[in-house]
């Protein structure tokens, strides 16, 4: 710049900067720009706000002069410089002048026009008093203050301050007259419709007063030049040297003075504009304590709002004070930040309360993920406490258990179960635990998503998800691991080693009460989360946990219900009663049966059903559960046949002896309890079977077609053991009579032997036996029994020396077509023809007058006998059918 005085040619001065912008009147400035003059004379024009400051020009260089400002009016005005080099300069900026008013008792080292106290001058001396705390628009205040945050993202770039450059009328009006009323703002430009009227007033008041002044300075002068122009002699000039001596040291003695003056005048400004900071913006001396205060209280948005003005005002302080406070301050700030990082990753909150958290601290810096922060360490906490929650109870339950072992020990009486059921208040507090948590952190984890523009949101989401589903599958392996530690997998077991935990035995009662009541929290469990907004790829552990619950409990269920059919051999008490005309008989202990089975079948019809319970399949759905839950069901019909063995001691007829007696303990068998027992079966096949599937369909169970089919084949092969057992008993009273026919001694008249007469009557009893319990057996019994009997018999005779003579041959065909004849109601195609071939390999060797002498006489000596058998002959027909019915 200094080189371009060397040039003929001058580029006009150009102002770019002033420092200060704002002031007021004397306050001292520094102009920069360009081409601002070569030195103190080539600058010949210096106006700032209108008024000459020419006077107080000081050049430093081309770029830079010091000036102080005349006695502008308020508001903002134009810097124009002239310079002889470069002409008529331009200004980019402005300066804003602004008046402070000094009350008369208010002490001042600031320099007052003398002009206002000169008697006899018309000068203005009254000085306005202190208004009332109205402000520039004659108004007063209002107490409802807008918040300066939001003003300040409003309008940005902005301010309501009246001696700011980027003054905004809006932001003054909404901060200060936020509840003004059209009237009110009316007024306030009445008000300032005075208050400038009232200025140029005062301007011209002010010009009248020194006018006087002027004048007489004038004349004065004009005296002097009229003096001088007079004088002849030499006194004259060395009169008038002494008072260009005395004129020289008034104005450097006024000079001096005035430079005073000007000195303790800046001190006066600056102390006055320091006061005035101070006690307009005091706020931020006692800033610092007002945070820590707030801290305790956690009035969060106010340290906000408070370090936000506080920021706006002093950020690029040239105040070496100023720069102070705000460097303790921004330390403050930290130690804020770092309280509310705390308190949002190690304490658990509301979703509200982690949003506000998350708002401030984003507000704080901007460049930060506390959302992201707050995600992880909410996750990480759950987690923990999922597994801390499992050791609280765990010891509870230890504790319990081992005071019920000590009670077990001094009453060997009592159960060693644990009586409390702290298992259950487990599942329930982990279930309350993720109903009062998993929303909070869904609800963050869908803000995160939805106001993240990160380039890696996806990666994000998907960490979101598999955080979320791990969560959950702890959450049911914990849950799984206390109602049924053997359905945990293998992979699961290996993965977490010895973390879950053993948890003491619990009675069957208790535990398939757990388990109705976990169902019962997991479902709602399910359904809460559900309407918060879950995806079902999210709750598809809860929902296999429901399943596998689901499941062990149809288990239970069934085999207390097969426990209690087994018990009911205590309440037979072998009264049958005859139903039909097909003769159908049974006892109480079908309907006991029946009862029972429906009881258990209502039991399973909440672990069954899926209705009302999203996501949940039906357990029959799926290939490996199905074919269990038939087996189940058909187990719990066919467990009829525990009930029977426990009536009474099995005992195989092979294995019987006559004079055995029963063992201690058990009931004897015996073919009436048999044949009742047949009859019990079949009454189940017939009747209890179809009323059963009924139930089944009603309470929800699947395939029912199949399960009586399973069902009635094994209750039927059942059935044909018990009646083989039967007929082989039945079969086993002939042994010892065929064993008896040694034929060592004959009969004494022409009639059949003892032992042939023993078996028809044995036949005869069998028969009547039949008859009174199970008469739908009655021919299906005697036909294997007499059949097999006869059989026996001819192999016995096959035995014998065929070296006998005559007569016992003769015997022993009188006692096997006697036996033939009584028995032919019941003997089969096949043992006649063996009698037949028998007896035709006998022709030659026994006496046939004998023989039919001896079959007369026993026709007439069995009479009864024969006659009972022959009329059930007539029914054997019908019998056959309805017995094939059944």
């Amino acid at each position: 710049m200094e080189e371009n005085s060397n040039f003929g040619e001058r580029l006009p001065p150009t102002v770019t900067g002033l420092s200060p912008t704002e002031g007021v009147p004397g306050t001292q400035i520094t102009i920069r720009g360009e081409n601002l003059g070569c030195d103190q004379s080539d600058v010949i024009m210096l106006f700032i706000c209108g008024i000459d400051s020419l006077w107080s020009m000081k050049w430093k260089s081309p770029s830079k002069i010091i000036a102080r400002v005349g006695a502008a009016s308020r508001g903002p005005g134009e810097v124009r410089i002239v310079t002889k080099s470069g002409g008529k300069g331009t200004s980019n900026v402005k300066f804003r002048v602004f008046i402070t008013q000094i009350g008369p008792l208010e002490e001042s080292a600031v320099w007052v026009d003398e002009t206002r106290t000169v008697p006899g001058r018309e000068a203005i001396r009254s000085v306005p008093q202190i208004q009332d705390e109205r402000d520039a628009l004659g108004l007063v205040p209002s107490q409802k203050r807008i918040d300066q945050v939001m003003l300040s993202r409003d309008f940005p770039d902005c301010s309501g301050n009246l001696r700011m450059e980027n003054f905004s009328p809006q932001w003054y009006l909404l901060e200060n007259h936020a509840d003004a009323t059209i009237e009110d703002l009316r007024t306030a430009i009445k008000n300032m419709e005075l208050a400038k009227q009232n200025d140029a007033k005062r301007s011209e008041e002010m010009h009248k007063a020194n006018l006087y002044s002027l004048i007489n300075c004038v004349d004065t002068l004009a005296n002097l030049h009229q003096a001088l122009e007079k004088g002849q002699n030499a006194d004259h000039f060395a009169a008038l040297g002494n008072i260009s001596k005395l004129i020289k040291d008034s104005k450097l003695k006024a000079e001096s003075v005035f430079a005073d003056v000007l000195k303790r005048k800046d001190d006066a400004d600056a102390t006055r504009n320091a006061l005035g900071v101070i006690v307009r913006f005091k706020f931020i001396f006692f800033l610092s304590s007002k945070i820590e205060e707030s801290m305790k209280k956690g009035e969060y948005i106010t340290i906000l709002n408070d370090y936000t003005r506080a920021k706006s005002l002093y950020a690029d302080t040239d105040v070496p004070l100023f720069r102070e406070l705000m460097t303790e301050i921004d330390a403050k700030m930290e130690v804020f930040k770092e309280e509310m990082k705390r308190k949002l990753i190690d304490t658990p909150l509301s979703y509200e309360e982690q949003s506000k958290l998350i708002k401030y601290l984003k507000i704080l810096d901007p460049e930060s993920d506390p959302t992201w922060d707050c995600i992880t360490s909410y996750y990480v906490w759950l987690e923990k406490n999922l597994w801390e929650l499992q050791e609280k109870f765990l010891e509870k339950a230890k504790i319990e258990d081992v005071e019920s072992q000590q009670r077990f020990h001094q009453n060997p009486a009592s159960s060693h179960f644990t009586k409390s059921n702290e298992l259950q208040n487990f599942v329930t507090t982990l279930v309350e635990l993720l109903l009062s948590k998993l929303p909070s952190f869904w609800k963050l984890a869908n803000t995160y998503h939805a106001s993240s523009g990160s380039p890696n949101a996806i990666q994000r989401l998907e960490d979101i998800n598999e955080m979320l589903t791990k969560l959950i599958n702890v959450s049911s392996w914990l849950v799984l691991n206390a109602l049924i530690t053997k359905a945990l997998p293998d992979s699961v077991l290996n993965q977490y080693s010895n973390q879950f935990a053993k948890w003491p035995p619990v009675s069957a009662d208790i535990s398939r009460s757990n388990l109705q009541q976990s169902l019962k929290t997991t479902r709602s469990l399910i359904a809460s989360l559900l309407e918060n907004q879950f995806n079902l790829s999210h709750i598809a552990p809860l929902v296999e946990l429901c399943m596998t619950v689901r499941l062990k409990l149809v288990s239970d269920f069934v085999e207390c219900g097969i426990e209690r059919i087994a018990l009911l051999a205590h309440r037979i008490n072998w009264k049958q009663d005859i139903l039909d005309r097909a003769q159908q008989t049974k006892t109480i202990l079908p309907d006991y049966y029946e009862n029972e089975i429906c009881e258990c079948l209502s039991r399973t019809r909440d672990a069954l059903s899926t209705t009302g319970y999203p996501g949940e399949a039906c357990l029959f759905s799926r290939d490996r559960f199905r074919d269990t839950i038939i087996d189940l069901f058909v187990h719990l019909i066919t467990s009829i046949k525990i009930c029977f063995d426990r009536l009474f001691t099995r005992q195989r007829p092979q294995a019987l002896v006559l004079d055995e007696k029963p063992k201690k303990g058990g009931q004897e068998i015996t073919t009436k309890k048999l044949l009742i027992a047949v009859g019990d079966i079949e009454f189940i096949i017939a009747k209890t079977l179809n009323n059963v599937g009924k139930k089944m369909q009603e309470c929800g169970v699947k395939h029912v077609d199949q399960i009586q089919e399973k069902s009635r084949a094994k209750l039927s092969a059942f059935r044909t053991k018990m009646i083989n057992d039967c007929i082989a008993m039945m079969g086993s009273a002939f042994q010892p009579l065929i064993a008896s026919a040694t034929y060592e001694y004959l009969p004494d008249d022409d009639d059949i032997s003892d032992y042939a007469k023993e078996m028809i009557l044995c036949s005869v009893l069998q028969q009547a036996e039949l008859e009174l319990y199970a008469p739908q057996l009655a021919v299906e019994c005697l036909q294997h029994t007499v059949s097999t009997a006869l059989d026996a018999l001819l192999t016995h005779f096959s035995r014998l020396n065929q070296d006998t003579s005559p007569l016992i041959v003769t015997q022993i065909v009188i006692d096997l077509t006697g036996l033939e004849e009584a028995l032919s109601s019941y003997a089969t195609l096949a043992i006649r023809v063996q009698i037949n071939s028998y007896r035709a390999g006998l022709v030659g060797r026994f006496d046939n007058l004998r023989l039919q002498q001896c079959l007369k006489n026993m026709r007439t000596t069995m009479r009864m006998a024969l006659q009972s058998l022959e009329q059930h002959a007539d029914t054997i027909d019908d019998d056959a059918n309805n017995t094939s019915a059944i």
